[in-house]
């Protein structure tokens, strides 16, 4: 039946693709919450491929412009024609990519990564003049290379080192309507994805995400030119881009929270604000249900792989973490393939 199930699976998703459409979607409204009761952006069909883009985390576009005054601006919805309840969405990011020379960060780590003891007496978050928004003087702005891929920051802060870094650009937001007809604000994360701040939630990174809402109501913003495991800052050099996605559905094919896949590993999300080991314990076991049904694997090969090859990350300080584990350690999978279009 398992057999079964999973060719099925394959030949419609792969009759989606041959079908899928280039669809070029300008927004002219944007958001700042999750929520099926947002008039879609766009109607499209499983194996469509869209291409838009996303403003930066407080509304600016590639120019500059403020086009909506708020917190983690989200670009969508996009509803997916035949995504019902119970059914996993697939959303392969076929380009991340940053669209203008410059983006801000913070120059303090968030007091709620320290130690008490070590918050007396700490430097001030305050290091420029009002230039983002006004009253706001925490924001550094930093210069992003797109030929030389690197970004820095506009100004040294000390005189040891160069603040200059690999850009990785990348979607700090993504996900779908919440259950039970909620509109939650794009601040926090949950099971239907949100604000995730994973740093490789990047190009090539082929995100499902669980149903709750017929279309699905996809949406996805906060760009990032780059930033290291937690968002210690507060920030993720946060920046527009030009985003490129190809959409699938895994018909009654539930799952509990996000996952996501690279060409090396498979990663789990899990999430509880200040809640750190209740997130790893989201993660961990969203893993092992991923292990023992789409792979096939025992429960006992699924906790003793866990046990030695699981790399466990804190994706967002304040409330996301990741479960990952290389693919070099995992057998064939035996469930639901992953929508994979032609390029």
């Amino acid at each position: 039946m398992k057999k079964l199930f999973a060719t099925v699976c394959a030949i419609y998703l792969a009759s989606s693709a041959l079908q899928g459409e280039t669809r070029h979607i300008s927004p002219d409204h944007y958001y700042t919450t999750f929520s099926a009761a947002h008039p879609p952006v766009a109607r499209v069909q499983p194996g469509d491929t869209v291409v838009t883009k996303c403003l930066d985390s407080r509304g600016r576009n590639e120019m500059g412009k403020l086009i909506l005054d708020g917190d983690n601006v989200l670009t969508g919805p996009f509803y997916v024609e035949g995504a019902e309840p119970g059914d996993t969405l697939v959303v392969r990011l076929d380009r991340v990519r940053l669209n203008r020379d410059w983006g801000w960060n913070g120059i303090r780590i968030t007091t709620d990564a320290l130690e008490p003891a070590t918050i007396e007496g700490l430097f001030p978050a305050t290091c420029c003049d009002e230039w983002l928004q006004p009253g706001r003087r925490n924001a550094l702005r930093w210069y992003l290379d797109r030929g030389r891929g690197t970004v820095a920051a506009s100004r040294p802060l000390g005189e040891r080192v160069k603040l200059e870094f690999p850009a990785h650009p990348a979607l700090g937001c993504i996900g779908v309507a919440p259950p039970h007809r909620q509109a939650i604000d794009s601040g926090p994360m949950g099971t239907y994805g949100g604000n995730m701040d994973y740093n490789a939630m990047d190009e090539g990174a082929i995100v499902y995400l669980p149903v709750y809402e017929p279309g699905a109501y996809f949406m996805l913003g906060d760009g990032h030119a780059g930033h290291g495991d937690g968002e210690l800052l507060g920030q993720g050099t946060e920046t527009s881009t030009d985003v490129q996605f190809t959409v699938g559905l895994i018909k009654r094919h539930d799952i509990g929270w996000p996952r996501v896949e690279h060409p090396d590993a498979i990663v789990t999300l899990g999430c509880v604000p200040d809640g750190m080991e209740r997130g790893f314990k989201n993660a961990i076991s969203e893993m092992i249900a991923w292990l023992t049904t789409d792979y096939a694997m025992s429960p006992q090969e699924a906790h003793v792989t866990l046990g030695m090859a699981a790399e466990l990350r804190v994706a967002s300080w304040f409330g996301t973490f990741a479960c990952k584990v290389p693919k070099t350690y995992l057998p064939a999978r035996t469930g639901p393939e992953p929508f994979r279009p032609p390029r």
